[in-house]
């Protein structure tokens, strides 16, 4: 497993490598064009192919590609690879200024073909919920003990139940839908011994984390003051 970490609101960036220690799955490449051209650079010089991509969520973040990494398969979940078809404008408006020749690898995923991809040397199995947004979907890799989070489980960002301008349409209840995630990731960050989210630091807390998520949406619910340092001051 490999992680890089972006400059720009500590997106990271996951590499889990084959067992045959030559092909690679991509997760979330992110964010800036040099950033990706050297993940790229770096992923050459370790001798890696990019022999699949993976997209845990339909925000702009995550959905990013770089000619470098080659034209293997992008996976998604088919919730997520909807609206990153349907709802392109909107997210090529959300990230701004892009290099022309880029825009075309934005968002160009397609349905992962199950739960458990089986794909050159890479061995991973996939956890899809709607926290955060509808058919997040989380990277388990059961021989490494790894939790590829995504938006979640982050020591420096708080659970985001649903944010207003995402491309998908909300859960009737967000915070039950994020407490429904947080229960499917459970048994995972149970066995887990690192855990990487998509903005923040990987960690070997991955218990404490989804404990520290939980307490914060039952404050939410209840209306109480939830006393979390990755809250915005009131």
């Amino acid at each position: 497993m490999l992680v890089a970490t972006s400059r720009r609101d500590s997106t990271t960036t996951t590499v889990v490598v084959g067992s045959n220690g030559r092909d690679c799955l991509l997760i979330d490449p992110a964010w800036e064009v040099d950033e990706l051209a050297s993940i790229a650079d770096a992923l050459t010089r370790r001798g890696l192919t990019v022999t699949a991509g993976f997209s845990t969520h339909a925000h702009f973040d995550h959905l990013l590609w770089h000619p470098g990494f080659g034209d293997a398969p992008r996976w998604a979940s088919a919730e997520t690879a909807t609206p990153a078809r349907d709802d392109r404008p909107a997210i090529l408006a959300e990230l701004g200024a892009w290099p022309t020749e880029l825009l075309p690898l934005v968002g160009a995923v397609t349905a992962a073909p199950g739960d458990r991809l089986h794909w050159r040397g890479v061995d991973v199995q996939l956890i899809e919920h709607d926290a955060h947004v509808p058919g997040h979907t989380a990277v388990w890799v059961p021989s490494r003990g790894i939790l590829v989070a995504g938006d979640m489980l982050s020591d420096i960002e708080p659970p985001l139940p649903f944010e207003p301008d995402a491309p998908t349409s909300p859960p009737a209840d967000p915070l039950a839908a994020y407490a429904a995630g947080l229960t499917a990731l459970e048994p995972f960050a149970r066995r887990a011994a690192i855990v990487i989210p998509g903005h923040g630091t990987p960690g070997k807390d991955p218990t404490a984390r989804l404990t520290r998520d939980r307490h914060l949406l039952e404050a939410l619910r209840s209306g109480r003051d939830p006393h979390d340092d990755r809250l915005p001051p009131a």
